[in-house]
């Protein structure tokens, strides 16, 4: 019989991305300005604003690029936003497994992963928060059970 911990690294093994259901990426062009940028960070809430050239993954803009590159140095909303994003780390297709996303995210120190099609055209990215989801509804008994853990250390001053 297959213990939970085997049912979960089977699911991420075997399960594709495209299972994840994610909506389209909340994007903007190369040469739009960080105003722009911030405005479709809020009217979305996803967390994340990618940066397209052609429809290609050009770079990504986090919450927390915003405060530390952006609100701490108090920059200019009409400033381009190509000049404060982060690189793309890396794309995966929809096809790709859930834990190819979850260890491209570990090795790369990412939290968000743009998802692209066969012509590298962005179609979706895949955030942390995407993979824990997916989690709470595949296995909701087991996470919603687990114990506290008081004494956990998490690696990221903000738990993310």
């Amino acid at each position: 019989m297959a213990t939970e911990p085997d049912i979960v690294r089977g699911t991420f093994k075997t399960d594709p991305i495209s299972a994840l259901g994610l909506p389209a990426p909340v994007s903007i062009g190369k040469r739009a300005t960080i105003g722009e940028a911030l405005v479709a960070v809020q009217q979305h809430r996803q967390g994340y604003v990618l940066i397209l050239d052609d429809g290609r993954p050009a770079g990504i803009m986090s919450e927390r690029e915003v405060v530390m590159k952006i609100v701490a140095r108090d920059v200019k909303y009409d400033s381009n936003v190509a000049e404060f994003i982060s690189p793309v780390p890396g794309t995966l297709t929809s096809s790709e497994t859930i834990a190819r996303a979850v260890n491209l995210m570990i090795e790369k120190g990412v939290d968000n992963i743009p998802i692209v099609d066969a012509a590298g055209k962005a179609t979706a990215v895949l955030r942390t928060l995407d993979v824990i989801h997916f989690l709470a509804e595949a296995f909701p008994e087991q996470i919603l059970n687990l114990p506290p853990r008081p004494h956990q250390k998490l690696l990221k001053p903000e738990g993310g």
